[in-house]
C-alpha cells in the first residue's frame, strides 16, 4: 500500500464508503440468519453445562463469561435487524426520490397556519436519506463495539477469578509464620487494588473518559489504562470507540447509556406477570411435566427426580433421582473415612504401566473401587416418603437415565402401600449446612389404580 498514491487511496476509499451498504446489506441478512442458530445453540450449551457440571467457585466466572457471550449474541442480532430495518427503510426513501424529490405544499392546499410549520419542521428527502446512511453506518460498527464491552467486562472478571484462584492457592501452600503472614497481607492489598484499578477503568470507559481529563491523574492512570485495554482485549475496538465518541455529542451517548442500562436493570429488577392466582415455583399443588417421563420433552433435562408417569397401574414403580456434582461436599459429609478413586474435577484419562520390559499406556482401572460403598454415600442425603410413609429399606442402583443421559440413582418401590387414587410421593435431600437437616427437594403428585 505504501506504493499507491495518496489520491487513489484517498479515491478508493470514497469508493469504499459510497457502495459500503451493500456489503452492508448483506452482512447482516446473512449473519442474523447465523446469529438467530448460534443463539440457540449457545443457549443449549449453557443449560448442558449447569446440570452437568458444579459451576461454584472460580468456575462460575466462566459461566458468567459465556452468559455475556450468549448476551453479546443476542444484543449483535438485535442491533443488526435494527440496522437491515433502517437499510430498507433508506433504501425506500431513495426509490421515492427517484419519483417526489420535493413537497408541493401548495398542491396540500392547508391552512397557513399549518403550512409554515410543516415548512420548518419536515425535513427534506435528501437529507434523510444522508441522515439514514449515516445512523446505518454508525449501528453497524456500534453492534460489533457492543459485542467488545461485553467480552471486555466477561475478561475483567475471568481475569480476577484467574488471579484470586492462584493467590489463594499460592497462600494456602505457604507455612504458618510471620513472613507468610506479611505476604499475605501485601498480596490480598495487591489484589484489592487489581479490582479497584479495574473498576477506574471501567468508570472511565463508560464516562467516555472521566479520568483521562485529570491533568494530575492521567499520568498514574496511564499505567493503568495499558494494562486493562491487554487484559480486555478491548485495543481491538478502540478505534470504533474513539472515532464514535468523537464524531457524536458526548452528552447523546451519555443518554444512550443510561436509557440503554435503565432498561437492563428494569428487566432485571421486573417482570410482567397477570397470572396472580397461579404459585410460582414447585410445590405439591403443582404436576410439573418434567417429573414423568412420559410427559417430559425427550430434549429437557431432569431438574429434581423422575417418575416413568402420572399414572401407575403396576405392583412396583421406579424412581430417578438426578446425581447433581455439587451435592459432592455433601456426600463427602456423610462418608468422612471413604476416599473415591475420581477427584472432583480434572482426572488422568490414560497411565504409563510397565509390564514384561515393555511400555505400555492403558486407562485408569475403577474396577476395585467399593460400589456399594459409593451407593451408600449417595442414597444417605435423600429421604423419600409417600403419603405418610416414609422408606428406609429400598434398593438403589446406580443409573443414567436416557433423557440427556443424566447420571443418578435408580430405586424401585412397591406399590402395595399406595392408596387407590391419587398418591404424594415426597423427596427430601440434606442440606450443606452444618446442621444436616433434610429439607424438601421435590414433590410429585401420582394417581395409582391396579388391574
Amino acid at each position: 500500500m505504501s506504493d499507491i498514491p495518496e489520491d487513489q487511496i484517498e479515491g478508493w476509499l470514497k469508493k469504499l464508503e459510497r457502495e459500503s451498504w451493500q456489503l452492508e446489506l448483506l452482512v447482516s441478512a446473512f449473519t442474523i440468519f447465523l446469529l438467530i442458530g448460534a443463539n440457540s445453540q449457545f443457549g443449549e450449551f449453557i443449560v448442558d453445562l449447569q446440570y452437568q457440571y458444579n459451576l461454584s467457585g472460580a468456575i462460575s466466572v466462566a459461566y458468567i463469561f459465556l452468559i455475556l457471550i450468549q448476551k453479546s449474541i443476542l444484543a449483535l442480532t438485535i442491533c443488526l435487524v435494527v440496522h437491515l430495518m433502517l437499510r430498507g427503510f433508506w433504501i425506500g426513501a431513495i426509490g421515492l426520490r427517484s419519483v417526489q424529490s420535493t413537497i408541493d405544499f401548495n398542491k396540500l392546499n392547508y391552512n397557513e397556519f399549518f403550512t409554515e410549520r410543516l415548512k420548518n419542521k419536515v425535513i427534506s428527502l435528501d437529507r434523510m436519506v444522508i441522515m439514514l446512511d449515516e445512523i446505518c453506518s454508525v449501528i453497524f460498527a456500534f453492534s460489533f463495539l457492543i459485542i467488545s464491552i461485553l467480552l471486555a467486562f466477561g475478561m475483567f472478571l475471568t481475569f480476577l477469578a484467574i488471579s484470586g484462584f492462584i493467590l489463594s492457592t499460592g497462600l494456602s501452600a505457604l507455612p504458618s509464620s510471620t513472613i507468610s503472614t506479611v505476604l499475605t497481607v501485601i498480596l490480598a492489598f495487591s489484589y484489592v487494588l487489581l479490582i479497584i484499578a479495574g473498576f477506574i477503568y471501567m468508570i472511565d470507559y463508560f464516562t467516555l473518559g472521566f479520568f483521562k481529563k485529570i491533568r494530575w491523574f492521567t499520568k498514574i492512570y496511564y499505567p493503568v489504562y495499558r494494562f486493562y485495554n491487554i487484559i480486555t482485549l478491548s485495543g481491538l475496538s478502540r478505534s470504533i470507540y474513539y472515532y464514535l465518541i468523537s464524531k457524536f455529542s458526548k452528552k447523546r451517548i451519555r443518554i444512550v447509556y443510561g436509557l440503554v442500562g435503565f432498561t437492563v436493570l428494569f428487566m432485571i429488577m421486573f417482570s410482567f406477570d397477570q397470572y396472580q392466582y397461579f404459585p410460582s415455583g414447585s410445590n405439591a399443588a403443582v404436576v410439573s411435566a418434567n417429573h414423568y417421563d412420559d410427559l417430559r420433552p425427550d430434549d429437557r433435562y431432569i431438574n429434581t427426580v423422575s417418575i416413568e408417569s402420572k399414572f401407575i397401574d403396576r405392583p412396583h414403580f421406579q424412581l430417578f433421582l438426578r446425581y447433581d456434582p455439587s451435592d459432592n461436599s455433601i456426600i463427602a459429609g456423610q462418608c468422612p473415612d471413604f476416599k473415591p478413586l475420581k477427584e472432583d474435577g480434572l482426572n488422568l484419562t490414560l497411565r504409563l504401566k510397565a509390564k514384561a520390559g515393555n511400555l505400555q499406556i492403558t486407562g485408569i482401572d475403577y474396577s476395585n473401587e467399593d460400589q456399594q460403598k459409593l451407593m451408600q454415600c449417595q442414597q444417605a442425603i435423600y429421604q423419600l416418603s409417600i403419603n405418610d410413609s416414609i422408606y428406609t429399606s429400598l434398593k438403589y442402583h446406580f443409573y443414567e437415565h436416557p433423557s440427556k443421559q443424566q447420571k443418578g440413582l435408580l430405586v424401585t418401590i412397591p406399590t402395595d402401600g399406595f392408596k387407590i387414587g391419587e398418591n404424594q410421593l415426597n423427596v427430601k435431600k440434606m442440606s450443606s449446612d452444618s446442621t444436616g437437616d433434610f429439607q424438601a427437594y421435590a414433590s410429585v403428585p401420582f394417581w395409582y389404580n391396579p388391574n
